[in-house]
């Protein structure tokens, strides 16, 4: 018998509120056959995989750093400038919004992906606000229950300033991604992207008539080992609740091209032409399991640390306990709704930042 599209939504939201089992071991007799691509987001979904894979958290803290240093090495190197007391803070909302299309194969989907970044800066030495908007397409394929394959490309802007000295660096690029999600066995995954990102920075201070454009790339890479424990295997683990330990390390190589300034000076960037960016993390986390229609919370605390930043220049500031809270519901319908919030603060005090995040993912 055939499956209506919302028939067959309805099914997949329901599985997702289902448990771990029925993405073993199928679904019970009476229920239609799902799509294998159907039967692994259930199982990767129910690992902490997908989450890893659609969240942008690590990757967005990582750009938001670098830029921020960027602004913040360039304020304490100019004439008779202060090279003491930088302090760095940013509150930012995030919206991302992203759409799945299933194909024919019935393992494979489109991702349309629409994202809305707007930084802003506390009020410090430097203080830099933004909009960061970006579109995505990626190709999902689900070759086993425990397996995801993914490839796409993305275009992105970065419009930001320093609201004190009024200095502007906006930046336009693009660029192609790659994710592979693996499920080791019942407790364990692994979550790997990669990217590289073609653009150019503008960067102008209107006060003195100074422009420098540039060609500023970046490779990224991300690895997360992430677990998955309930209370049938973890008794500690409250009753509807998953718990995920996970371990995770990124790295980030931008390549800035050096070029002549309006003053006619040759440069690349502040500290050379290529700069550095990594760093570990550790955390815990806790997943209510609840039905469709129903709201689920979530919270996690964790610890990272930077092990390079060729831009640490003026803020010491390496390592950050990280925290968040938030929540999810997703319809019969197959529609989600996450709400969060993130707080990364720096032992030192030097430096944090917060995030505030709504999405919204659907099918069609």
């Amino acid at each position: 018998m055939k499956i209506s599209k919302t028939r067959h939504l309805g099914v997949l939201a329901c599985c997702l509120g289902a448990g771990a089992a029925l993405a073993q071991d199928g679904p019970p007799p009476g229920m239609p056959q799902l799509p294998p691509g159907v039967m692994a987001q259930i199982n990767l979904g129910k690992a902490g995989l997908l989450g890893s894979f659609y969240s942008n958290e690590q990757w967005g803290t990582t750009q938001g750093r670098i830029g921020q240093s960027r602004f913040t090495i360039g304020t304490a190197t100019a004439p008779f400038a202060s090279t003491t007391g930088y302090k760095d803070g940013s509150t930012d909302l995030v919206l991302p919004l992203s759409a799945l299309k299933a194909l024919p194969d019935g393992k494979s989907y489109l991702r349309f992906g629409v994202m809305y970044v707007k930084p802003n800066g506390a009020n410090n030495q430097v203080e830099v606000d933004g909009n960061n908007p970006s579109v995505s397409v990626q190709y999902m394929t689900f070759p086993n229950p425990n397996t995801m394959l993914s490839f796409g490309v993305f275009a992105e802007h970065t419009d930001v300033r320093d609201v004190v000295s009024g200095a502007m660096a906006p930046r336009d690029g693009y660029g192609i991604r790659a994710d592979l999600l693996h499920k080791f066995n019942d407790s364990w995954g692994i979550s790997v992207r990669g990217e590289y990102s073609w653009g150019e920075t503008d960067l102008q201070i209107p006060a003195i008539g100074y422009q420098h454009v540039q060609g500023d790339d970046r490779f990224y890479t991300q690895v997360e080992l992430i677990g998955s424990y309930d209370s049938s295997s973890f008794s500690a683990v409250p009753q509807g609740w998953s718990l995920h330990p996970t371990f995770g390390i990124n790295f980030q190589r931008n390549f800035l091209e050096a070029t002549a300034d309006s003053f006619g000076a040759v440069s690349s960037g502040l500290v050379g032409d290529t700069e550095d960016y990594g760093m570990v993390w550790a955390s815990l986390g806790l997943e209510q399991m609840v039905a469709p229609g129903q709201w689920g919370f979530n919270a996690s605390l964790g610890v990272e640390h930077e092990y390079v930043n060729d831009l640490d220049a003026f803020v010491d500031e390496s390592t950050y306990i990280v925290g968040s809270v938030g929540a999810s519901m997703r319809t019969r319908s197959g529609q989600q709704v996450v709400v969060g919030y993130t707080r990364h603060q720096g032992v030192n005090g030097n430096r944090w930042n917060q995030t505030l995040l709504a999405s919204l993912n659907f099918s069609f």
